[in-house]
């Protein structure tokens, strides 16, 4: 496991380098692991830093906030471009776009969990640094 390396890649966390790593769902400390395991279940922790994704109950509550915001912002946009500048007619695009706000944010949950995660370890590092794994329990990747 590579404990420094990952503690190195906390120090260095931009929000930039954040952001990427939520949006590839990939570790928020090493960049490396992959968060989720298949559609919808998260990996415990990272195959390759050790950083453990789970959490309390509750934790990821702000993900929805993510997911509802983005959700709302891209309706909103495309409800006011597509019929105040386009000139779509309403009964065509309100079923699209209900039809839109409801498949998006299942779509959308991966990538608003893994940012929130993300987001969390780049406003709280010592939080983030505390699910690391300890560097004396570890023995090197050989």
């Amino acid at each position: 496991m590579t404990t420094p390396n990952a503690r190195m890649g906390l120090e260095q966390l931009t929000f930039s380098t954040a952001v990427r790593r939520g949006l590839m769902l990939r570790c928020p400390a090493c960049g490396e692991g992959r968060l989720f395991r298949n559609l919808l279940k998260m990996n415990s922790c990272c195959s390759q830093c050790g950083f453990k994704f789970e959490r309390p109950a509750g934790y990821f509550l702000g993900s929805t906030y993510i997911n509802y915001g983005v959700t709302a912002l891209v309706t909103t946009v495309s409800y006011v471009t597509l019929y105040f500048g386009l000139g779509w007619p309403k009964d065509r695009l309100l079923p699209g776009l209900l039809l839109f706000c409801s498949v998006f944010p299942l779509v959308f949950f991966r990538f608003a969990r893994s940012l929130w995660l993300s987001f969390d370890c780049f406003f709280d590092r010592t939080g983030a640094a505390e699910a690391l794994p300890k560097a004396e329990l570890i023995e090197p990747k050989k």
